[in-house]
């Protein structure tokens, strides 16, 4: 089976645990982000169903992020690297971010292979896997991956419009 007929499948198997998990924001989401004052914050969502279906419509490659309230790098990289106006910038003009928490949507993590903390995953709304950021990075580096996968999604929308 083509890999990417595996994450097709990987989406919607997880976009099913997910309608039935999530039930709000993970608790380690920051309600305000300290990068705030300079920018806009990320504008997470929390339901992979719904994010999907906004990726699909504005044909944005879904970037989804798993931490948890005990990780001590998963609140850096909000602190630190997700809070930077210029991340939070790119990644609202980009992708849409979904942010989960992996203790409770453990299925989702199961699905998309997450073992360490924190995971970035970068999917394309037809759930090709664009890029992937294991731990944590500093705004420059994290910036760097982002668009190396938003390149990638770029080419794989080229690709299908020539077949």
């Amino acid at each position: 089976m083509k890999r990417t007929a595996l994450y097709s499948i990987a989406i919607v198997l997880f976009a099913t645990a997910l309608s039935q998990t999530s039930k709000g924001a993970p608790p380690f989401l920051p309600t305000k982000s300290a990068g705030a004052n300079q920018g806009e914050a990320v504008q997470w969502q929390t339901n992979l169903h719904s994010a999907h279906k906004i990726a699909t419509t504005e044909n944005k490659p879904m970037l989804v992020v798993f931490g948890a309230d005990w990780c001590h790098f998963c609140k850096k990289l909000e602190k630190e690297t997700l809070t930077s106006p210029e991340i939070s910038k790119y990644v609202n003009d980009s992708f849409v971010a979904v942010h989960l928490d992996a203790d409770t949507d453990k299925k989702a993590a199961e699905i998309l292979n997450v073992t360490g903390l924190p995971c970035t995953i970068v999917l394309s709304p037809k759930a090709d896997l664009l890029g992937r950021i294991d731990g944590y990075y500093t705004p420059g580096p994290f910036y760097q991956k982002l668009a190396e996968a938003k390149q990638k999604h770029q080419v794989v929308q080229r690709t299908s419009i020539t077949k």
